[in-house]
C-alpha cells in the first residue's frame, strides 16, 4: 500500500500531467482554427469539438481525482493550497474551450476574410499567454505567470478596438451587416479567453506566494 505522502505525490503527478495536457490542447485548438478557416470542412469542425470534449474529460478526472485525494488524505496546508487551485485553474482552461467552440458556431456566418486578421491578432497574443501559463505552472515561476496577467492588456486593446470602430460604423450611419454585428461578440468571446488564463495564472501565482511565505 502507498504511504499517505507517496500517494499525494502520485496523485498530484497524475493531475499535473492532466493540466498540461489541457495547455497543450488549448493552443493546438487555436492553431486548428487557421486550418478551419482555409477549410469549413465537416471533419475540421470535427477536429475542434473533440478537443474541447477531450478538455471537459479531464476537467471531470481532475475535479475527481482532488475529491478522493481530500476524502483519502490527511493534508498539510500547502498541498490544499495547491489542490484548490488546480480546481479553479481546470475549471478556468474548460471555459476558455467553451469560449473557442463559442466562436466555431459563429464562424459559418461570418466573412472569413474580416475574421482572420481578428483572429491573428488575438491569438497572437494569447498562445503567447498559454506558453507563459504552462512555463509558469511547470517551473513555479511567477514571473511568468506575471507576464501572462500584465499581457491581458494588450487583449483588451484590441477588443476595445472592434467595439470602437463598431461604434464608428453606427456614427457614420454605415449600413451594419449581420457579419459586423457577429465581429463585436466573436471579439468579447477571445477577449474572455484572456481573461480566464489571467484567472488561471493569478490561481497558481497564489500558490507559489503561500509556499514562499511558509518557508
Amino acid at each position: 500500500m502507498l504511504k499517505r505522502q507517496s500517494y499525494f505525490d502520485y496523485k498530484q503527478s497524475e493531475i499535473e500531467k492532466l493540466v498540461l495536457e489541457t495547455l497543450s490542447t488549448l493552443k493546438s485548438m487555436m492553431g486548428d482554427f487557421g486550418l478551419y478557416l482555409r477549410e469549413p470542412t465537416t471533419e475540421n469542425k470535427t477536429l475542434l469539438l473533440e478537443k474541447e470534449q477531450f478538455i471537459d474529460k479531464n476537467e471531470k478526472v481532475i475535479e475527481s481525482t482532488i475529491h478522493e485525494v481530500i476524502s483519502l488524505e490527511q493534508i498539510d496546508p500547502k498541498n490544499i493550497k495547491w489542490l484548490f487551485a488546480i480546481n479553479r485553474i481546470i475549471r478556468e482552461l474548460e471555459r476558455v474551450g467553451d469560449q473557442l467552440i463559442n466562436i466555431v458556431t459563429l464562424i459559418g456566418v461570418l466573412d472569413t476574410k474580416m475574421l482572420v486578421p481578428l483572429l491573428n491578432d488575438f491569438f497572437g497574443y494569447e498562445k503567447e499567454m498559454l506558453g507563459w501559463l504552462t512555463y509558469g505552472m511547470q517551473y513555479d515561476d511567477a514571473e511568468k505567470l506575471q507576464q501572462v496577467i500584465s499581457h491581458d492588456a494588450f487583449v483588451n486593446h484590441l477588443n476595445k478596438r472592434t467595439y470602437k470602430r463598431f461604434v464608428e460604423l453606427i456614427n457614420e450611419e454605415e449600413k451594419l451587416t449581420e457579419s459586423w454585428l457577429k465581429m463585436v461578440i466573436v471579439s468579447r468571446f477571445l477577449e474572455r479567453i484572456g481573461d480566464h488564463l489571467v484567472n488561471a495564472a493569478k490561481a497558481y501565482k497564489s500558490v507559489i506566494c503561500f509556499n514562499a511565505q511558509l518557508s
